[in-house]
């Protein structure tokens, strides 16, 4: 027992699938209840409490001799690897018993069933490695607990840098998953040697099974849809959809969607893809910028399926594009008629800005995590940084949701409040509709808001679209209880998180319900 290298090797790989998990529960959730601060908090709060329960756990179990101490810590492993490698299977029943219910709520119960046992098989096994550890070494037990926390914590930021950067957005949720639980099952087998022990035996034989079945089995989609392409990355699950446009009010009328977190980001009539305005607001970004002549410089961040890129073609602006998913440049191209010869730049859009050496005309913000907007792009500071690649009279434009009014409309007045400021003018361009349908167009710039002189023609489309008409009266939207918005006080998520939520319940009932048999 004086070789303890093999345990040491083990709580570091331990460390590694804490994060592992949590990582890959937090995307497997956004399909269903998005990517809101209250899907990161319960996932959080779970994995926190699992842990705990496996603290606790394993300090009993620790107090039982040191061949029990072993042959425990072995089957923890075992069954922490068997879950690991089914948790998109378990995920995929569980998630669609719970999807009517609040955000909060549904997120947290779906965790505690495909999450929380995971955790408490890898929790319970730290009081373990630290008391097997400490009798072969006879060091003192702070001494061992310290070193045994460590290595597992080193474990964890290995695996979440190499989760995070490479697995899962090259090899999706799934391959990540089946990875971490065949590695950590087979080294449990190999560095504890193979044992006759029929739990063990048992618990090998479901993880075998298990890796079997994810690999062979294929969700069954709802004929009326058919899913071209399919992945799981940096923004989560992205599907590339064609059904009947129906739903959105284009009858007779076959579409293909770019869905992401089953929250639709572009829709493009297949038999017409020169005519892929449905939105009103893909209307109204091309028309609003048309105030600026040809060869006027543009940055667009967030590129989406790329039908506002083919709009700033037509109106022969000089553009780049900022996308932080290489995945929707690839789709774009492959699937919505985006030019391949376009370059597009693979970065943050706040991190781009931050650091590029050119200035533009106008900059476009179309940048949503499926129901959410990013918050740290709509800060005072984030402004400043905006401001600062602008040219004079430059444009700042950012698609939005529609809530103005109530507590669901404090989100979108707290932007308008940020925006407002010395020598910029702030305003707000909203598509028809109620509220809860509707998009808002912040725009500023330098010089007045006067949008006249706007003329753009989308192909398929006769009507004029007047711009100063659709501008708000800002007067009218009490500012006076909203707030200034910064980095270091990053409220945006919260502050719209109740119209987040009845947005992603509307794209649930549609595409989360109706896409799987």
């Amino acid at each position: 027992m004086r070789n303890t290298s093999r345990f040491w090797i083990l709580a570091f790989l331990e460390g590694g699938a804490v994060m592992l998990v949590e990582l890959a529960a937090a995307k497997l959730l956004a399909p269903y209840f998005g990517t809101s601060i209250h899907v990161w908090a319960a996932t959080l709060a779970v994995t926190l409490g699992g842990l705990t329960c496996g603290y606790l756990l394993g300090s009993q179990l620790a107090k039982k001799n040191l061949d029990s101490n072993i042959k425990m810590l072995r089957n923890l492993l075992l069954a922490a690897a068997l879950l690991t490698a089914g948790m998109v299977l378990i995920s995929n029943l569980v998630l669609p018993v719970f999807l009517n219910m609040s955000l909060g709520l549904g997120a947290t119960i779906s965790l505690l069933l495909f999450l929380f046992p995971i955790l408490v098989c890898l929790g319970s096994t730290s009081p373990l490695f630290i008391n097997i550890i400490n009798n072969a070494t006879q060091k003192p037990a702070g001494n061992t607990a310290g070193l045994v926390y460590s290595v597992s914590t080193l474990g964890g930021i290995f695996v979440t840098f190499l989760a995070g950067f490479y697995l899962i957005p090259e090899l999706g949720i799934k391959i990540s998953t089946l990875v971490g639980g065949v590695i950590l099952g087979l080294s449990t087998f190999l560095l504890l040697i193979l044992s006759r022990d029929k739990v063990s035996l048992v618990l090998a034989t479901l993880l075998v099974l298990i890796v079997s079945v994810n690999v062979f089995s294929n969700k069954t989609y709802n004929p009326e849809f058919k899913v071209i392409e399919e992945s799981d990355g940096l923004l989560g699950n992205i599907k590339i959809i064609e059904h009947d446009a129906e739903w959105y009010g284009q009858k007779g009328k076959m579409g293909r969607g770019l869905v992401v977190n089953n929250t639709l980001q572009t829709f493009m009539d297949i038999n017409d893809p020169e005519n892929s305005s449905i939105w009103a607001w893909s209307t109204i970004i091309p028309t609003t910028i048309s105030t600026y002549p040809k060869g006027s410089k543009v940055l667009l961040c967030g590129l989406g399926g790329g039908t506002i890129a083919m709009q700033l073609d037509r109106l022969g602006f000089d553009y780049d594009i900022v996308e932080i998913d290489k995945r929707i440049d690839e789709y774009a191209k492959k699937y919505f008629g985006l030019d391949k010869n376009k370059v597009i730049t693979i970065d943050d859009a706040r991190h781009y800005i931050k650091t590029c050496a050119k200035k533009y005309d106008v900059v476009i913000f179309d940048t949503f995590l499926s129901e959410s907007a990013p918050g740290h792009l709509l800060t005072s500071e984030a402004l400043d940084d905006i401001r600062n690649i602008l040219n004079e009279d430059g444009l700042f434009l950012a698609n939005f949701y529609g809530f103005t009014s109530g507590e669901r409309g404090y989100a979108a007045r707290s932007v308008l409040k940020t925006m407002q400021r010395k020598d910029w003018n702030a305003g707000l361009i909203a598509t028809p509709g109620k509220e809860e349908n509707r998009n808002l167009l912040f725009v500023a710039t330098e010089r007045p808001l006067d949008f006249s002189e706007a003329k753009y023609s989308e192909p398929g489309f006769d009507r004029e679209v007047n711009i100063n008409r659709m501008l708000l009266n800002t007067s009218r939207l009490n500012l006076k209880d909203a707030e200034i918005l910064h980095d270091d006080m990053p409220k945006l998520a919260k502050l719209y998180a109740e119209p987040a939520k009845s947005w992603k319940r509307a794209y649930n009932s549609f595409y989360t319900e109706n896409l799987y048999e």
